[in-house]
């Protein structure tokens, strides 16, 4: 009987939880649409209306382009969402990925570290630290299949059971077509595993040292089945493109040049400070005990994110599954049932009602905080300068207009049906994706004045401008306009110009 009453409460406290973290993420999820989900529109929407995808490009005005469609069933998923519900089905689609993301990090957290206070805690931690990542992209569905990837592998290790090893098959397949950049990514998160199982083989165990090392006899059906997620990556309409896209883009310099690729500024990210100190301090100055696999996880995590500010995002969500079982480990160590404690304590009437209201107020200036927003921010994207060129080609079409604009807000104008120059699809642009195509690069050169302006036009054969009147090259423009560079246009954030033959 009082082994059902402590089930009833823990039951009870999972869905109080669940209910504070849907609520939490639908609070921090982002009214305000960022610049790859214009584009992503617009690719689901031809590839459902042609019924294929033929790996070329058709939204830029540089001809012969190949495209790689890298997230072409994300692309499809937005783009049937999109013609439901417009733009606020977007938002509403990625309140409820935020909040998917959320419960899985939870639900798996409870299951690997068998706690659930910490696991709850956690939770809300791990979605304040992704508040950046959360939009409408292919990464925030990837998020929630590489959380379920560590649990099957974990599972896996702990029972041996196939049927875990073909849930990592699926996932692997899924994230394969939902999000190609990442796919090879799913196979770092095997290494750890299999690098602890190696050097148990090695080692001796030794139970009294601070890294623990697990000799696990099912690291070699782990084995077998990241062997088979490898061929996943034939089953997609992109041909090589699993196998070559990463490849591709590293060999390129356009991830110099994006701000999510360049390396983190640890001192611009205290949250991440401050985990990394708690994490050191209870490793240096407690008994606590790490296991191999999560140190080595953690490790690679950490210099990945370094490396890349976006993998902080992939830090959030794996690294703090494996701190979360150092802490429970350290707690269960001092005292075994500090969790069954801790939510005995929690579930009391008026402990409850204080935490509801506490987030319901969190959540309440979190939502007031964007009451303003628009699904298009007019100061970052041009709406009203693509309602005027809309209007100013309406007669003639675009046949043989080339107009130049920034890379920052290249896909709203392909969202309205403009054709651009340039536009967030990076790997596009560059030599790497299609030979003796070097439009990304040169964007960046006349933009940082590398390139002489005139030399651009004519590489380019530029026909009309658009500049966001904050750029250092429309303040040129504005210096010599009336040359051969003439203003047609000009709103509150954004200038068009003609380019006209002297």
């Amino acid at each position: 009987l009082e082994r059902n009453k402590k089930m009833k409460k823990n039951k009870k406290f999972e869905i109080i939880a669940i209910i504070l973290i849907i609520l939490f993420a639908i609070s921090i999820s982002p009214k305000t649409l960022q610049n790859d989900t214009f584009y992503t529109i617009k690719i689901g929407e031809l590839i459902v209306k042609n019924k294929n995808i033929d790996m070329l490009e058709h939204f830029s005005w540089h001809s012969n382009l190949k495209y790689t469609y890298p997230h072409w069933l994300y692309d499809v998923i937005i783009y049937l969402i999109y013609n439901i519900g417009g733009m606020f089905g977007i938002y509403i689609s990625t309140c409820i990925f935020a909040a998917i993301l959320g419960i899985v990090f939870f639900i798996i957290n409870v299951k690997i570290n068998k706690n659930q206070i910490l696991s709850f805690f956690m939770t809300i931690l791990a979605l304040y630290m992704l508040k950046p990542f959360i939009a409408a992209r292919a990464q925030l569905v990837t998020y929630i299949l590489f959380i379920l990837q560590i649990y099957s592998i974990e599972k896996l290790l702990e029972t041996g059971k196939k049927k875990y090893g073909i849930y990592l098959i699926i996932d692997s397949l899924l994230v394969a077509n939902l999000h190609v950049a990442v796919w090879p990514f799913s196979f770092v998160l095997y290494l750890p595993y299999i690098a602890e199982y190696f050097i148990a083989c090695l080692k001796k165990k030794e139970n009294n040292s601070k890294i623990i090392i697990n000799k696990n006899p099912n690291t070699k059906i782990l084995i077998v089945f990241m062997i088979c997620c490898i061929l996943t990556g034939i089953f997609t309409p992109l041909g090589d493109t699993p196998y070559t896209y990463l490849i591709k883009t590293m060999k390129g310099t356009t991830t110099n040049f994006i701000l999510e690729h360049m390396p983190m500024i640890l001192i611009n990210n205290i949250d991440v400070i401050c985990v990394l100190i708690v994490l050191f301090g209870l490793l240096m100055f407690t008994d606590a005990k790490i296991e191999m696999s999560d140190l080595f996880m953690i490790c690679g995590l950490i210099i990945l994110m370094l490396y890349s500010g976006r993998q902080k995002s992939i830090f959030i969500i794996i690294g703090l599954i494996c701190i979360n079982r150092i802490i429970s480990e350290f707690c269960n160590s001092h005292n075994s049932s500090i969790d069954k404690q801790l939510v005995e304590a929690i579930m009391r009437k008026s402990v409850i009602i204080i935490i509801i209201i506490c987030f319901i107020i969190v959540d309440f200036c979190l939502i007031f905080e964007k009451r303003n927003d628009q699904y298009v921010d007019e100061k970052t994207y041009p709406v009203e300068m693509s309602n005027y060129i809309l209007d100013y080609f309406k007669e003639t079409g675009f046949y043989n207009v080339r107009i130049f604009n920034e890379y920052n807000y290249g896909s709203y104008l392909l969202y309205r049906g403009i054709p651009v120059f340039i536009d967030s699809r990076a790997d596009l642009y560059s030599p790497e994706f299609n030979s003796g195509v070097n439009v990304f690069e040169d964007s960046e050169s006349v933009g940082s004045f590398e390139m002489d302006i005139d030399e651009f036009v004519e590489k380019y054969n530029i026909t009309h401008i658009i500049l966001s009147n904050q750029s250092q090259l429309n303040k040129v423009l504005k210096k010599i306009e009336g040359t051969k560079y003439k203003l047609v246009k000009e709103d509150e954030n954004f200038s068009f110009y003609k380019i006209e033959n002297l």
